[in-house]
């Protein structure tokens, strides 16, 4: 037998035992999708049947659907048909929070009384704006490390390397004390400016966007006497707004859930997910909204938003990046 047969019989082995193995990896990758897929859908299907029991119906039945009949004590009759425990949290979910720190030598003390619906301004205030910055931050400073070739922009891009790889340990302290000499701690400003550095994974994905992007879009508008500001926000940021946008949607969804950030620099401006983390460990007095259907009701009504925008944006947001136009 040649030389050549026993190469292309080779070949052909090598090829099937690669094909069959990346079946194989492909099987296992759809098993764990659909099984995480599967776990997150029974986990909002059984929260949404436990949000509409009673305390006594969900002791007595914890994972079968709400008990209906009238002759049965334990019932969810109200909790079913007229929302009980939804009705619950937004008549009694509210919240005092007091808090004293030193601004300088002077002891400063903020009270705030807050409801379900204060709660929910401050959420969209917290997670809307911050979401747009932390959208929007690293796209400007990505597009100025791309496209403007100077010394600064190397040493920014080594900075933000850095930033990512180096641990930081114990800067919270100093932040902290940083924000209350400035009178910033406790107020939403102080909060956006945190957000503001413009570092983080999502700078080096906006940096390989714009830095694949022709520079021949810059030099068409320049030759039209357009400005740098006109060609950013006129060429280069509707290029990559499909982009932004998904960045704002998965930073709105952290920010929307993140509790520990308000819980230490904005004490006395309590977010959803910090008045429900509030309440399950000091429910406030009157009702008790600490049993398990009413957590469970307060988790969905934070749950269902996020559902809810996600269903409507997913094919605009979530889409392939496309890019028309001239490339290099």
């Amino acid at each position: 037998m040649s030389k050549t047969n026993i190469n292309l019989r080779n070949g052909k082995l090598k090829k099937k035992s690669k094909s069959v193995s990346d079946r194989i990896l492909f099987t296992v990758i759809i098993i764990l999708l659909v099984a995480v897929t599967v776990f997150l859908v029974v986990t909002l299907l059984w929260g949404l049947i436990t949000s509409l029991k009673s305390e006594r119906d969900y002791l007595k039945n914890m994972f079968g659907f709400p008990n209906l009949d009238p002759s049965y004590k334990r019932n969810s009759r109200d909790q079913f048909f007229h929302l009980q425990n939804y009705s619950d949290i937004l008549k009694n979910f509210s919240l005092t929070l007091d808090g004293s720190y030193y601004k300088g030598n002077v002891s400063v003390y903020k009270q705030s009384t807050t409801g379900f619906f204060g709660m929910l301004i401050n959420t969209l205030l917290y997670a809307g704006v911050g979401g747009l910055i932390c959208a929007f931050v690293p796209a400007m400073t990505a597009y100025l490390c791309a496209k403007y070739k100077y010394k600064l922009s190397g040493v920014v891009y080594v900075v933000y390397i850095i930033i990512m790889c180096v641990p930081i340990v114990g800067s919270q302290p100093t932040l902290i004390s940083f924000l209350r000499n400035t009178g910033l701690y406790d107020t939403f400003f102080g909060n956006y400016l945190q957000k503001m550095s413009g570092a983080g994974m999502y700078f080096f994905v906006y940096y390989a966007f714009f830095g694949g992007l022709s520079n021949t879009y810059r030099e068409a508008a320049e030759i039209d006497g357009a400005s740098e500001m006109t060609i950013l926000l006129r060429i280069y940021f509707p290029l990559a707004m499909k982009m932004i946008a998904t960045v704002f949607l998965i930073q709105f969804v952290a920010l929307w859930n993140d509790y520990q950030t308000p819980l230490l620099y904005l004490p006395t401006h309590p977010t959803l997910s910090y008045g429900v983390y509030l309440v399950a460990i000091d429910p406030p007095s009157g009702i008790k909204l600490s049993d398990v259907p009413h957590s469970v009701s307060a988790c969905m009504m934070l749950a269902l938003p996020i559902l809810i925008v996600f269903v409507i944006f997913k094919d605009k947001i979530m889409g392939n990046i496309s890019l028309g136009g001239i490339k290099e």
